[in-house]
């Protein structure tokens, strides 16, 4: 149990939401294995979960994934006052240690800290905004408009980043094959938007012309 309470302390250093706390009796801990998929209510129990060890991929239930969760990230927040599931798939992409509390409990600590509800407000917010600019993406037309303002978002002013995800995972993420994916990057590159190698772009227009393209000019 200390060896347990320790990767739960670990990861809430990580945490937007726990980072500074201390884990209560409250919480437990089950294990998965590469491959499994990670309820949001184990034993029926509707939770709060935290990744303390391995990393695990959300999907919606339909489509590829949407981001990757590492030790310190949380899932299962936003419908705590609510009893439908969350519309996605958490799957572990390597074996993973999860640390669990009842959304009851939670929603309890939320009523007499201040601080934590602070943190669970903002972070509900940031989700927000992550879907709205999600939504605001696959409106888009066109697939080098599209790659365009998701480079312009991602880069936050930087020539250069490095992408994290596999061409398919990210051709998913953007709505589009991958064959359209490479198309993209071929026809920003001869434009002169862009130069790829690998899993670098460097980024040679600036913000403001990569939002242009965002309307197909």
């Amino acid at each position: 149990m200390n060896a347990e309470r320790k990767l739960i302390e670990s990861a809430f250093s990580r945490s937007a939401l726990f980072e500074g706390m201390t884990p209560d009796s409250g919480w437990f801990v089950r294990e998965y294995r590469k491959g499994d998929n990670i309820p949001e209510s184990p034993d029926g129990i509707g939770c709060v979960g935290v990744i303390i060890r391995g990393c695990a991929q959300v999907s919606p239930r339909e489509q590829g994934a949407v981001s990757v969760l590492t030790q310190g990230a949380e899932f299962g927040i936003c419908n705590i006052f609510v009893a439908e599931e969350m519309p996605t798939v958490l799957t572990a992409k390597t074996a993973c240690l999860v640390a669990y509390i009842p959304k009851e409990r939670f929603a309890g600590r939320l009523s007499s800290d201040s601080v934590l509800m602070y943190r669970y407000v903002r972070l509900c917010n940031e989700k927000m905004i992550y879907l709205a600019d999600k939504l605001r993406l696959m409106s888009i037309p066109g697939c080098e408009a599209r790659l365009a303002y998701w480079l312009s978002k991602t880069s936050a002013g930087r020539s250069r980043i490095k992408i994290n995800l596999r061409k398919d995972e990210l051709a998913r993420w953007l709505g589009m094959s991958r064959a359209s994916l490479f198309r993209a990057i071929t026809g920003l590159e001869r434009k002169g938007v862009i130069k790829s190698f690998g899993d670098i772009i460097t980024i040679l227009k600036s913000t403001d012309e990569l939002l242009e393209l965002e309307g197909g000019k």
